[in-house]
C-alpha cells in the first residue's frame, strides 16, 4: 500500500505539471509555436502525460488482459517521447549564450549518439525481453536499464553545465554596456540553484534506478521529467528578460546633437541584424529577442563614444 500511495502521488504530480505545460504552450503566440524548443517541449510533456496513463492501462486497465508487446511498446514509445525531447529542449536553448557554433556542434552530434545507440536499443529490450524467463535476459535488461538512466544523467549534466559557462560568459560582457552587478549576479544565482534542484532530482532517480526500486522509479521518473520542463521556462525567461533588459542600450540609434531620431522601425531592423547575432524565440510578447555578441559589445560601445565625442567637438 505505501508504495501504491507513493506511485499514485508521484502519477498526480506529472500529471498536473503536464497540463501546466500544455497550457502555456497553448497560449503562446502563433509565431512562436514552431522551432525545434517548441515542438521538443510538445512532445515531452505530451510524453509525460502518456508515460504514467501507459502504465496504469497496462497493470490495471484494458491493456493488462491485452498482447504483452502491445502494452510494452506503448511504454518504450511513452519513455522515448519522455527523454530523448529533454535532451534536445536542453541544446535548444545553447544557441542563445553559445557563440562558438563547433560547441554546440559537438552537443548535437552527442545527442544523435545516444539516441542511436542508447534509446534505440532501450526500446528494443524493453519489448523483446519484457517476458523472458532465461535468468541471464532478464539480469541483462535490468542492467542495461540502469546504463541509459546514467547515460542520459550524464549527457544533461554536460549540456547543463556547458549552458552554465556560456551564460556566465555572456552576462560578465553585458557588464561592459551598462547592466547591473546585482541584476547578473541575481540571474546567475537562479540558472544555479535551478540547475542544482534539477541535478539533485536525477540523482534520486538514479539511486531508485541503482537499488532496484523499479516501480516507485518508474513513477518517479515522469515526475522528474516534469518538473525539469516547468524550470526550463523559469530559465529561459529570466536568461531572455535580463538580456533584452539592455538591448536599447546596446543599440543606440538616436541623434543626441540634431535632436532627429534615426531609430529604425523594429521589423526592418530585425532583418538588417548581423548574421552573427542571435536571435531566439522565446515566451514572451515580442517576436524576437536581439543579442549583441560578447566578442563585439565593448567595440561598439566605444565606436559609439568616439562618434559622440567627434560630433561635439565639431559643434
Amino acid at each position: 500500500m505505501p508504495v501504491s500511495m507513493t506511485m499514485a502521488a508521484f502519477w498526480g504530480i506529472s500529471w498536473y505539471l503536464c497540463v501546466e505545460l500544455g497550457v502555456r504552450l497553448l497560449w503562446m503566440p502563433v509565431m512562436h509555436k514552431k522551432g525545434l524548443y517548441f515542438w521538443a517541449c510538445c512532445v515531452a510533456s505530451l510524453g509525460v502525460l502518456t508515460q504514467p496513463l501507459f502504465v496504469v492501462l497496462s497493470a490495471w486497465g484494458p491493456l493488462h488482459n491485452e498482447s504483452s508487446y502491445l502494452a510494452h511498446s506503448l511504454l518504450e514509445v511513452s519513455w522515448w517521447m519522455m527523454v530523448v525531447p529533454q535532451s534536445v529542449v536542453l541544446y535548444s536553448r545553447l544557441n542563445l549564450v553559445v557563440w562558438n557554433p563547433d560547441h554546440a556542434r559537438y552537443v548535437l552530434y552527442m545527442i544523435i549518439f545516444t539516441t542511436v545507440f542508447i534509446s534505440f536499443p532501450t526500446m528494443g529490450f524493453g519489448i523483446g525481453l519484457q517476458d523472458a524467463t532465461r535468468p541471464d535476459l532478464v539480469r541483462f535488461y535490468f542492467i542495461w536499464d540502469k546504463t541509459q538512466v546514467t547515460v542520459f544523467f550524464v549527457q544533461e549534466v554536460i549540456i547543463s553545465l556547458l549552458y552554465i559557462v556560456a551564460t556566465r560568459h555572456v552576462l560578465q560582457n553585458r557588464a561592459t554596456i551598462g547592466d547591473t552587478k546585482k541584476n547578473i549576479r541575481a540571474v546567475m544565482n537562479h540558472l544555479i540553484w535551478t540547475n542544482v534542484l534539477v541535478v539533485s532530482l536525477d540523482i534520486a532517480l538514479l539511486g531508485l534506478s541503482v537499488s532496484n526500486q523499479y516501480f516507485v522509479a518508474g513513477a518517479f521518473r515522469p515526475c522528474v521529467y516534469g518538473v525539469k520542463l516547468r524550470v526550463e521556462f523559469s530559465i529561459l525567461n529570466r536568461l531572455v528578460q535580463c538580456l533584452r533588459g539592455q538591448t536599447d542600450q546596446s543599440y543606440p540609434y538616436s541623434n543626441r546633437n540634431s535632436g532627429q531620431s534615426n531609430e529604425q522601425p523594429r521589423d526592418s531592423h530585425w532583418r538588417s541584424t548581423p548574421r552573427d547575432n542571435v536571435t531566439l524565440k522565446t515566451l514572451s510578447h515580442d517576436s524576437e529577442v536581439n543579442i549583441l555578441p560578447p566578442s563585439r559589445s565593448h567595440d561598439s560601445r566605444e565606436r559609439w563614444d568616439r562618434s559622440v565625442e567627434s560630433a561635439q567637438n565639431k559643434d
